[in-house]
This record gives structure tokens, sequence and C-alpha cells, in this order.
């Protein structure tokens, strides 16, 4: 049971950094357009865009559905959705620095969802031995 356990947290672990990954992609995605445009193609693309926010969504759904039936803490369901919201306006439908705008704002509220979470179910479960 404590190598589940184990396994459990590293995910929660790899959500919020995929989320912080995000973030520091979207925020750097100006200068280095602007500094490397050799990048374009693999960084910067909106494809890899896609696959980060994709990747991160499926696994922040996963895991918060799975914490908010132990800790009953809604919060942090409410702030992916919104941040979902972002970051499909970001990536679809708004352009110039509001794509950017909606993409950072959406992982930093997937991320202050894994960070509340990860709170609350500190506070929910003191013993670990789920």
């Amino acid at each position: 049971m404590r190598k589940i356990f184990t396994h459990y947290h590293s995910l929660n672990k790899v959500g919020l950094w995929l989320s912080v990954l995000c973030t520091i992609h979207c925020l750097a995605m100006p200068f280095l357009m602007t500094a490397l445009p050799f990048l374009g193609k693999s960084f910067l693309s909106e494809k890899s865009e896609i696959y980060l926010i994709g990747a991160s969504a499926i696994l922040a759904i996963y895991l918060l559905i799975k914490d908010y039936l132990n800790h009953q803490n809604s919060l942090p369901l409410r702030l992916l959705s919104v941040a979902l919201c972002f970051n499909f306006t970001g990536l679809f439908l708004a352009k110039g620095i509001y794509e950017i705008l909606f993409n950072v704002l959406g992982a930093l509220l997937m991320a202050s969802a894994y960070y509340i979470n990860w709170n609350s179910h500190h506070r929910a479960c003191h013993s670990h031995s789920h």
C-alpha cells in the first residue's frame, strides 16, 4: 500500500510541475521567439502547448477528483475548471497578447489548484496510511 501512496504523491508533484512548466513556457515564449527564432518549431509551437496543457489537464482532473473524494474541498476543482476555461480560450480563441495572458492565468490557476489540493489533502489525511 505504501508503494501506491508514494506513486500517487509523485503524480501530484508531476502535475504541479507541469503547471509551473506551462507558466514558464507561456511567460518565456515572447522573449524566446524574438531572441531565438530557430526554436519556433519545437518548444514554442502551438502543438507543444496543446500537449503540455492537455497532459496537465488530464492529470489534474484525475488527481483533484480523487482527492476531493477524501477531503471534500471543492475549491481546487473550481479553480481547475476556471483554469481550463482560460487555457482553452488561450489556445483556441485568443490571439496575440491575449493568448499569452489567458494561458499564463490558466497555468497559474492550475498550479494554485494543485497547491490548495495538496494542503487540503494533508489536513484531511494525517496518517497517510491509505
